[in-house]
């Protein structure tokens, strides 16, 4: 599922280190979308918020999430939220994607491993200033509503 988000990325950088937002349809990956986030990085303040969210990431972080900051994020502990901001940081100053493995208590369990990766979008062809975000949590538990 990354692979497939990061091949579409690339095609849409179109010879610049990222694509702009309106170089992101994310219809174009139908098949990622229940996992696909995308949020705005505010730089001054550093800031991120969750702009659009996919069913699953929602359903596997136990909130909806659309419209809020990482730092209002108090359903998760403190230091995911110190994780998840400096993820962020990373993209907006180094300009390039950011891939990882991370943990998520799901079912009777606290430690599920399940990759991500963000992606930097430009409005102005120079500043990253939003994120394209994947998590695949397929491998812990199939999309809700669907069969295996």
């Amino acid at each position: 599922m990354i692979a497939n988000v990061q091949a579409y990325w690339l095609r849409q950088c179109l010879g610049k280190s990222f694509p702009t937002r309106a170089d992101i349809d994310p219809l174009y990956l139908v098949a990622a979308l229940p996992y696909l986030s995308l949020a705005t990085i505010q730089p001054e303040p550093f800031r991120v918020q969750y702009r659009l969210v996919g069913s699953e990431v929602a359903r596997f972080y136990g909130t909806e999430m659309r419209g809020k900051w990482v730092d209002e994020m108090t359903i998760w502990p403190a230091q995911d939220i110190v994780d998840t901001h400096d993820t962020y940081r990373r993209i907006f100053e180094q300009r390039v994607p950011n891939y990882g493995l991370s943990l998520i208590g799901w079912g009777e369990r606290e430690d599920h491993v399940f990759e991500f990766a963000r992606f930097p979008i430009s409005e102005d062809g120079l500043n990253v200033t939003h994120c394209l975000g994947i998590d695949d949590f397929s491998m812990i538990e199939p999309p809700l509503g669907r069969a295996i």
